[in-house]
C-alpha cells in the first residue's frame, strides 16, 4: 500500500497584528479568568477591547451575539488598530508574569494533525460550548485566540528560540493585570529549522480544547477545504508550563440541606473536618478536596483512592454527579468553574453572596497529567489550569 503522508504540524500564517498604540487598550484578558459580570465590565468601559469579538451578552440568541462579534471586529478594523495582512511567518510569544517566563512559537496548525492524534488533548469538551464556537467561527471568519500546546523539550528548538529573542520585538506591551506580553517575527532561516524540527513532532492541548474542536467541525462541514484546514496555534516547551487548579461553585445544593449534604457525602466514603482559616483552607495533597457550605470550610478526605483517580473525578464521579446531579457538561448553567489563580476568600464571597456549595481543588502534577495523556485518557472540562494564559487579539487570521 502507499504510504500516507504525515500533514506538517506546523505551518507559517499570514496575519493582521495589533499595532503597538493599540496594544495594551485592545488585547483582552483571558475570558474564563473573568466571571460574567467582571466581562461585561469591561465592554461597557471600553469599546474597543477585543472581547467584544470574542465574548458577547449571553442572554442574546447566537446570531445576534454573532452580528455583535462582526460589528466590534469591524469597528478595530476600521480604527486602524491593526496592521494589513502581513507575508506569512512565525512568531515567538513571551508571557512573563510574576518572575516566570513562557515562550511559545506561534503559526498555523494543521487540523489534520488533530485527527491523526498528534495533537493530543486532556480533557473532554462540553457538546453545547463547542457547537456553539463552530458557529461562531464560521460566521466571523477569523481566528484570533491561540490554542496553546506543549510539546517536549527540544535543545535544538530552544537555541533556535534563544537566537530569535536576540532580535528586535515587534510588539511590548502590559495591561493593569501585569502580564507582560512581548511577540517577535521570527527571521526566515530561523523559521525554516524550526518547520523542519516541528515536521513530525506531536504535541498535547494545554488550553482551548473548545476551540480545536470547534475548528475541526468546521472544517469537516467544509468537506475538509484547504481554507479551514489550520488553527492559530501557540506552541510552548512542556519543561516551561505551570499548572494550577479550576475550583467548582455550583448555584444551589439540589433540594438539599447543608447538613444532609454533608451526610451523603460522608456516605460517599470521604472523612469530612471543619477547619479553621487560620489553620490553612487549600487542600494539602492530591486527592483531598476543600469545600465552602453554609459559611463552613470543610476538608473532604476520601477514604480509598484508586491511584488513577484525580481530583476532579473524584468530585464529579462522587458528589457533583450522584449527590447535586450536575453532569460535566453544565449546561443548565448551575456550574461555574473558577480558575486557581483566584484567592480562595473570592470562592467564599461568591458563594455567600449566590448560595450553593463550592469545592477548591489541588492542581494536577504535570507527571499525573502526562500519565493521562499517554494511557489516552481525557478528564472532566476543566480540570487545568495553565497559567499566565495566552491572550485574544493579538494577531487576527482571516478564514
Amino acid at each position: 500500500m502507499p504510504k500516507v503522508s504525515k500533514a506538517k504540524l506546523l505551518n507559517r500564517v499570514s496575519a493582521k497584528l495589533v499595532k503597538p498604540e493599540w496594544a495594551e487598550r485592545v488585547v483582552s484578558p483571558a475570558y474564563d479568568m473573568l466571571r460574567g459580570a467582571e466581562r461585561q465590565k469591561l465592554m461597557d468601559e471600553d469599546p474597543y477591547v477585543f472581547l467584544h469579538v470574542t465574548s458577547a451578552k449571553s442572554s442574546l440568541p447566537l446570531e445576534k451575539r454573532t452580528a455583535a462579534n462582526s460589528e466590534a471586529l469591524k469597528r478595530l478594523l476600521d480604527a486602524g488598530a491593526y496592521s494589513d495582512t502581513l507575508d506569512s511567518a512565525l512568531y515567538l510569544y513571551k508571557l512573563s508574569y510574576e518572575e516566570h517566563q513562557q515562550t511559545a512559537i506561534v503559526g498555523d496548525i494543521s487540523i489534520k494533525a488533530f485527527e491523526d492524534d498528534r495533537i493530543v488533548p486532556h480533557e473532554r469538551t462540553r457538546e453545547f460550548r463547542a457547537n456553539d464556537l463552530a458557529n461562531h467561527l464560521e460566521q466571523i471568519g477569523i481566528h484570533s485566540s491561540p490554542v496553546a500546546l506543549a510539546y517536549d523539550s527540544d535543545e535544538e528548538v530552544n537555541a533556535l528560540i534563544e537566537e530569535a529573542l536576540e532580535t528586535k520585538p515587534v510588539l511590548d506591551f502590559c495591561r493593569e493585570d501585569n502580564l507582560e506580553q512581548t511577540i517577535w517575527r521570527v527571521p526566515e532561516r530561523i523559521a525554516d529549522k524550526l518547520l523542519v524540527l516541528f515536521q513530525d513532532k506531536t504535541t498535547f492541548i494545554v488550553d482551548g480544547h473548545h476551540r480545536m474542536n470547534a475548528s475541526h467541525t468546521v472544517w469537516t462541514r467544509s468537506g475538509k477545504s484547504e481554507r479551514y484546514g489550520k488553527i492559530l496555534g501557540a506552541l510552548f516547551s512542556v519543561d516551561e508550563l505551570r499548572i494550577r487548579s479550576f475550583h467548582r461553585h455550583v448555584s444551589d445544593l439540589n433540594n438539599l440541606t447543608s447538613n444532609s449534604l454533608t451526610t451523603r457525602i460522608a456516605e460517599m466514603d470521604f472523612h469530612i473536618e471543619p477547619v479553621n482559616v487560620s489553620e490553612g483552607i487549600e487542600p494539602e495533597y492530591p486527592g483531598q478536596l476543600s469545600m465552602y457550605l453554609d459559611g463552613t470550610w470543610y476538608k473532604l478526605s476520601p477514604q480509598r483512592i484508586h491511584p488513577s483517580e484525580l481530583d476532579t473525578v473524584i468530585l464529579q464521579k462522587r458528589i457533583l454527579e450522584p449527590l447535586l446531579e450536575v453532569n460535566e457538561e453544565g449546561s443548565d448553567g448551575r456550574l461555574h468553574y473558577l480558575p486557581g489563580t483566584i484567592p480562595l476568600n473570592y470562592l467564599e464571597s461568591i458563594t455567600q453572596s449566590e448560595g450553593g456549595v463550592a469545592f477548591a481543588l489541588h492542581p494536577v502534577s504535570m507527571d499525573q497529567l502526562q500519565a493521562i495523556i499517554n494511557r489516552k485518557k481525557t478528564l472532566p472540562p476543566k480540570s487545568t489550569y495553565f497559567e499566565p494564559k495566552v491572550r485574544s487579539g493579538i494577531f487576527v487570521i482571516e478564514r
